[in-house]
Parts: C-alpha cells; sequence; structure tokens
C-alpha cells in the first residue's frame, strides 16, 4: 500500500509522544513493505517556495522515513490554527501530493494545521484515517484543562470555551469550529484511539459516534531493550523518576510536592525533560525544590537516552493533571519493566493496575502521591511489584492491527 501520513508537527523539531507514534508505526510498516511519506506543518526558516501552491516547503529523510515539510510564508499567528481547520493553501499543496504520488490511504495523526489535508484526501477518493491522540477537536486548547487550571468535563457546544478560556471572542468563531469539526470527522472513514476514555469522552459531547471508533492500543519496539537489565542492591537509594515536558499541565510541581512530603533519606527523584516555552513554570518548580537535594533536574534527552535513563530509575511518576490520553512514557517503561505511579484520571488508569504494575493517586493531590511513594519506597515492595507487570503489545502488533484497518478500507 502506498500510505501518507499526516501530522501537526514532527521530528527534528517536535518530537512529543505524538510525533513518535508517527515515526513508529511508519517505519514499521515500512519493513512490512509498505510505501510510507510524512506531510507535516514546518517551523524552520530555510524553506524553498512550493511548486504547488504559495507555501514553503523542505523535504528530508528522518530514520529512513520520507517527509515534506510545508508552512505559510508568513507565519501564521497560533490562534489563527485553533479556529481555522480549512486553509485553501494547505489544501492544494496536499491535493497536488496525493495526485502525484497515488497515494491509496491517508492517515492523521494530528488535524491541527493539517485538516485540509484531510479535506483534499477526500475529495481525490482516499481513505482516511484520523488517529486522536487528545482532545482538539472538542477543546482548541487540546487538552481539557481550562485557562484557571481545572478539568474542563465537557464544552457544551462551546458554551464553556466562551466562558472560562476565550472570553474575548465571539460565538460565531466558536460556532464555525463546531461545524469545520464536524465537516471533518464526516471526511474520515475511521477514527482510531489509544484509550477508551477518549472514545467515551467523545461520545458523551456528541461529537463522534462510537461506531467509527476503534481501539488501537499503542506498541514498543522490544528491539530497543536489547541488553537491557535491571540489577540493584538492597542497599541501593530508591529513584523516582518523572520522564516527559516540564509544563504545568503535566503536574510536575504535584510530584514535587508530594516528594517532598516522604522525609526518607534513601530516596532520590529524577526529572528528566525539557519545558519548551514555560520557563517560568520551571522555574517556578526548580524553586519549589530546591531545598531538597534529593531532587534533580536532569534536562532534556534523546528517546535514544530512554533505557539507559530507565536502567537506574526504580519507579516512573506520570503526574498530569490534564485528561492524559495514553502517554507513551507508561507504555515504555512498563516494556522496560519499570513500575509507574500515574494520576487516576483520563486514559492513565486504563494503563495502571493498583498493585499490579504501578499506582495510581487522586489527580492534583500531593498527599495521597506520597502515601503511594512511602509505601513503594523499599527494594522488596518494588521487586514484588516488577514481577506482575504486564507489557504493552509489540510495534508489531500495532502496525499489523493498522494495516488491517486499511486493508478493510480498501477492500470491503
Amino acid at each position: 500500500m502506498n500510505i501518507l501520513f499526516g501530522v501537526h508537527q514532527f521530528f527534528p523539531t517536535h518530537y512529543t509522544g505524538t510525533e513518535r507514534y508517527v515515526l513508529n508505526l511508519s517505519k514499521q510498516l515500512q519493513k512490512m513493505g509498505h510505501k510510507v511519506k510524512i506531510l507535516t506543518y514546518a517551523f524552520e526558516e530555510d524553506l524553498e517556495k512550493s511548486p504547488y501552491s504559495d507555501l514553503l516547503y523542505k523535504e528530508y529523510i528522518y530514520e529512513g522515513v520520507a517527509v515534506r515539510a510545508v508552512r505559510h510564508p508568513k507565519k501564521k499567528d497560533q490562534s489563527y490554527f485553533l479556529f481555522n481547520f480549512f486553509d485553501d493553501e494547505i489544501y492544494n499543496e496536499a491535493k497536488a501530493i496525493i495526485e502525484k504520488h497515488g497515494f491509496q490511504i491517508f492517515h492523521c495523526a494530528h488535524p491541527l494545521r493539517i485538516a485540509s489535508f484531510i479535506k483534499a484526501a477526500k475529495d481525490l477518493n482516499l481513505k482516511v484515517v484520523l488517529t486522536l491522540t487528545d482532545y482538539f477537536l472538542i477543546c482548541p486548547l487540546g487538552i481539557m484543562l481550562r485557562t484557571n487550571n481545572t478539568l474542563c468535563d465537557t464544552p457544551k457546544e462551546g458554551e464553556n470555551c466562551l466562558r472560562y478560556c476565550f472570553t474575548a471572542i465571539n460565538s460565531d468563531k466558536i460556532n464555525r469550529r463546531l461545524k469545520e469539526v464536524r465537516d471533518l470527522i464526516n471526511y474520515c472513514d475511521v477514527v482510531l484511539s489509544p484509550s477508551k476514555f477518549l472514545i467515551a469522552l467523545f461520545n458523551y459531547t456528541n461529537v463522534i459516534s462510537p461506531s467509527k471508533f476503534i481501539l488501537s492500543p499503542h506498541g514498543f519496539d522490544y528491539s530497543l531493550r536489547e541488553s537491557f537489565s535491571k540489577k540493584r542492591q538492597r542497599d541501593q537509594l530508591i529513584v523516582f523518576g518523572y520522564i516527559g515536558t516540564v509544563q504545568y499541565h503535566k503536574g510536575v510541581h504535584i510530584m514535587i510536592e508530594g516528594f517532598k512530603k516522604v522525609k526518607k533519606p534513601n530516596l532520590k527523584l529524577e526529572i528528566w525533560g525539557g519545558s519548551f516555552h514555560e520557563s517560568d513554570y520551571r522555574d517556578r518548580v526548580i524553586k519549589l525544590a530546591k531545598e531538597d537535594s534529593r531532587i534533580e533536574f536532569k534536562g532534556q534527552y534523546k528517546f535514544e537516552e530512554l533505557k539507559r535513563i530507565l536502567q537506574s530509575i526504580d519507579v516512573v511518576i506520570v503526574p498530569s493533571i490534564w485528561y492524559e490520553n495514553a502517554p507513551l512514557t507508561i507504555a515504555s517503561s512498563l516494556a522496560y519493566g519499570v513500575p509507574v505511579i500515574a494520576s487516576d484520571v483520563g486514559g492513565m488508569r486504563e494503563a495502571i493496575a493498583d498493585n499490579k504494575n504501578g499506582f495510581t493517586f487522586k489527580p492534583g493531590d500531593p498527599k495521597d502521591l506520597a502515601k503511594i511513594i512511602d509505601y513503594i519506597s523499599s527494594a522488596e515492595a518494588i521487586e514484588k511489584i516488577s514481577k506482575t507487570i504486564n507489557y504493552p503489545i509489540t510495534i508489531e502488533e500495532e502496525a499489523f492491527n493498522t494495516e488491517l484497518v486499511y486493508k478493510n478500507l480498501l477492500f470491503r
């Protein structure tokens, strides 16, 4: 099959979970004999004029996968993409690329900035698959966390968006967005979700029918585990670790507050990851941790370093305060045999079974987190739970399941 992936941003500039999902799946599908290309939105300056539209573009190879990145000549304000799904120039570019390469499947991993890719694919009679990794279609901010840092239960057809997060815009803008979202969903033949929670939430908001969804868990490339081993001495420090971005909605402050409440001297907390644009928040959590010498900020890391990082971490903490869908951090940690403590919210509660592969705690509650840290902070407790971890599926299984989706669309 000839497959075109679309994603709102991509490596090497952007490298969070959605981009990793696209890269992993693309590489595995190529190994299975399929042709794959990734179409994404660019942020670089060294771009050329596209021969197909007024956009700028750049072509490159990333880890063996062909990528075409495009963007407008005059950079758009980010709010433009939050409320405008369809763009004529992006549509023209996508249509020309699809016609030139003869793709059969268009698989969109995130519609931000690139929703017109979906419309172009459908207009050219491609089968369209959409994977949802967050809540952008029902929440312009994508994470269902209001600007007052409270969880949003439902956008109420945009009513709560106007009340809590976008008080300066008028209802016409929200109503147009809702119409374009429903148009976009109609262009899609099937929608994939790695969690049952996301499916239920979209059903609750009446945006996507459950019949259009397919549950599609993330897989892990177990070849990365080669030569990985964890041998700990009973008198070693117990190392807790955070692996992700240092941003408010990720709840790093909750984790630090909870960890500090446990006064045991044999504990250590390593915080891995950059903060992107949230430098003020990073400064805040560094200050919060300053008086506790057991807490160490390790800075940014490369995905290739994950095996080395997890060799020294006994328990991973995922303290997010938003409805995480299916964090790759959880899947990766469990694949390496490292138990996880996660907030009991969103899709995370599907991945973590208390006393089997980790523990869940009340989201945003440092005291509840501290109880769990205290309970598991012994070599005996960690050894016990490490023996009962249920491992994620393989990347081969995920790719095979996705391939079946494509085949059912093309040949049914």
